[in-house]
């Protein structure tokens, strides 16, 4: 996989009030604009609206946002008891993460802010890096980890730059063991064994979260993933309500279904 095109930028906020998408969280925080991993279905591209080359090349550029840290001070009151989303249009544990950790430097402004909840949403296992810093948010933390298929042969189809499926898997471990409250975002949901799924995810979360693909008027990309593949049935209603009942069968019964943006639990 080749590196991602990185810049360093500086910003004017960081702290994000909703912008749709179905957050169901009053801010958003992304440590970065773009995202290395690159999957076919990001509706996240779409907010690259000032520059079409850039959405166009979606997952091989990446801006670091290097003042970060110092917007998030200036708006922390807007933190204060309110929910909090971090990584809803990027990830914030990608790769250069571990170079540039500024995720791990906005978690700590926001240990002091006094959110209501934070709710941090990855596919990278990097997240147990931090779960030192994670645990000292206790009650207040829930973290989202994507795992949309059980097969890496689907996985690599429509986000071949992401991490597999079992490393995702010992990352929900990890933070489970160490008491942290994790979710599995079936989001979007993608072709898989719905019995297979559930069994992987059964003791490994706390809830689960399954949301429908939308592709947001892209025929190509992933919509031609389907296609190509003759995986066309996997957009059935049938195939979401197979996967619900087998979650249910192993005490994972979702709590909402999302159809627009990303997979995160209800903080109501």
């Amino acid at each position: 996989m080749a590196a991602p095109d990185v810049r360093v930028v500086d910003v004017r906020s960081v702290a994000m009030r909703r912008t749709g998408f179905g957050i169901p969280a009053d801010i958003t925080l992304n440590p970065y604009r773009g995202c290395a991993f690159g999957c076919s279905y990001c509706y996240a591209r779409k907010f690259v609206h000032d520059d079409l080359a850039r959405r166009t090349t979606w997952g091989r550029w990446v801006d670091v946002k290097r003042n970060a840290v110092d917007a998030l001070l200036r708006e922390s009151a807007k933190c204060h008891d309110a929910t909090i989303f971090v990584g809803s249009a990027t990830d914030p544990y990608q790769p250069l993460e571990r170079t540039h950790r500024i995720t791990r430097a906005l978690l700590e402004v926001l240990l002091l802010a006094h959110p209501k909840s934070v709710h941090i949403q990855t596919r990278s296992p990097h997240v147990v890096d931090d779960i030192d810093l994670l645990r000292r948010f206790g009650d207040l933390l829930t973290v989202g980890i994507s795992i949309p298929t059980d097969s890496d042969v689907v996985r690599k189809a429509f986000e071949p730059r992401a991490p597999s499926i079992a490393r995702r898997l010992a990352a929900a471990d990890a933070l489970r063991s160490a008491g942290i409250r994790t979710t599995a975002s079936i989001a979007p949901l993608l072709p898989c064994t719905p019995r297979r799924l559930a069994r992987m995810l059964a003791g490994r979360v706390d809830d689960t979260w399954i949301g429908t693909i939308n592709f947001h008027g892209d025929e190509g990309g992933a919509r031609g993933i389907y296609a190509a593949r003759g995986w066309d049935r996997y957009l059935m209603p049938e195939h979401k309500a197979q996967v619900r009942d087998a979650l249910a069968d192993v005490g994972l019964a979702r709590r909402r279904d999302n159809s627009g943006g990303p997979g995160v639990p209800s903080t109501a």
